[in-house]
């Protein structure tokens, strides 16, 4: 099973980090290789979403079950496979908040492909992404957050 574990330290506060991650609609707009991103439903402490991805040529369907726990300190985005071509995939976003200078993102991200024919090609091709997922939102936050200091 492989395992990522990337953090940034942004000016930005935890819910705005948070906000970005939420907002799984707009992700075709700023992750290259994200075709379409949806909610599917929503529950009281989270949400179920799905992206449609294109990795090495391959065109891939995948939703997970994300639950928010929020914290004096802390928010935390746990997910869950919900389904997909992965044998298992889990992981989380940390926010830490440090109200000096802005919070600390963290994304933990565990999974397997399922089929050893689609899994060569494609998990190295998403191995590569999701290792790159937390300077994708990094800078987009730059982006959006920039212009609203302005």
């Amino acid at each position: 099973m492989a395992e990522i574990i990337k953090s940034a330290i942004v000016p930005y506060t935890s819910q705005q980090m948070l906000d970005l991650v939420n907002q799984v609609e707009l992700y075709p707009e700023f992750l290259q290789w994200c075709e379409k991103g949806f909610v599917k439903n929503t529950f009281d402490d989270g949400y179920v979403a799905g992206m449609l991805i294109k990795v090495s040529g391959i065109e891939v369907e995948f939703a997970t079950r994300n639950t928010i726990e929020v914290d004096e300190d802390y928010i935390n985005l746990m997910m869950s496979l919900e389904s997909g071509p992965f044998k298992k995939l889990s992981g989380q976003w940390q926010f830490h908040q440090f109200p000096a200078f802005g919070s600390k993102v963290e994304l933990q991200l565990q999974y397997e492909v399922k089929s050893q024919l689609l899994g060569k090609m494609f998990a190295k091709g998403f191995d590569q992404l999701a290792a790159g997922l937390v300077n994708d939102f990094v800078n987009r936050a730059g982006v959006l957050y920039a212009k609203q200091k302005q």
